[in-house]
């Protein structure tokens, strides 16, 4: 074995701490140049920018609003289905329009009732030329007025009253216990209307036989003749107008 004095073994262990010590410093070199790599200066701020935790040099602090910010997660609630026209996009319906208010109507004035008036054949108002009055009980007031016609006699009424003229509906109540005659009516002067009287079935029933004429505002006349042949006899005459 070979024999390593004293000052040999120092030099030894000096040379061997030396190269220790050397590369220590070479890594701890190499980590400085590292950080100084990850640590610089803004060139717009002037601050020193980094890692937090890492060294920093120039005596500058750490400024936490240069590091990036994380972003936050934003909770999502659960996705909701909306269609157009479905009652969430659609516009409130307006209220309805008050009712309108019940049309009042005034009340119609109800027409004037006809005036009845009747009129009998026997009057002494009444034209009674070359007639003849005769009994029948089954008339009114038990009376009638015959003779009429075959130029024998005519019976007019007088004074048959419409308070403003137009059609009135007169009701003639006649005598024939015969076959039908036959006899003419005047209104007023004008040419005649000729009427056929059925029989009613002896000298004291009456029948009534229903004319439409028109008549003048105030009195008027009704001529009952017939110049060719025997007419009925009269009872009265009911005439209804306005």
């Amino acid at each position: 074995m070979w024999r390593i004095g004293p000052l040999r073994l120092l030099t030894v262990v000096g040379v061997g701490y030396l190269t220790v010590v050397l590369v220590l410093a070479a890594v701890e070199l190499d980590l400085d140049l590292g950080q100084s790599t990850a640590v610089g200066r803004s060139p717009a701020t002037g601050v020193v920018t980094g890692v937090p935790g890492s060294p920093v040099t120039e005596g500058q602090g750490y400024d936490p609003s240069s590091a990036p910010v994380p972003p936050r997660a934003t909770p999502v609630g659960p996705a909701e289905d909306v269609r157009v026209g479905s009652a969430k996009t659609q516009p409130a319906a307006p209220p309805p329009p008050p009712p309108a208010p019940p049309v009042t109507r005034r009340p119609t004035a109800p027409a004037a009732p006809p005036v009845v008036t009747s009129y009998e054949a026997e009057s002494s108002a009444n034209g009674l030329a070359n007639t003849r009055i005769y009994t029948c009980y089954g008339c009114s007031g038990d009376k009638k007025v015959g003779n009429i016609g075959r130029d024998m006699g005519t019976l007019q009424f007088n004074g048959v009253t419409a308070r403003t003229g137009g059609l009135a509906t007169v009701t003639i109540a006649y005598v024939n216990g015969e076959a039908p005659r036959v006899g003419k009516i005047s209104v007023n002067g004008e040419p005649p209307i000729t009427l056929t009287f059925p029989g009613t079935g002896g000298w004291s029933s009456v029948g009534t036989m229903i004319v439409t004429m028109s008549l003048r505002p105030g009195p008027n006349t009704l001529k009952m003749f017939n110049p060719d042949s025997a007419a009925p006899d009269f009872d009265k005459i009911t005439v209804s107008v306005r």
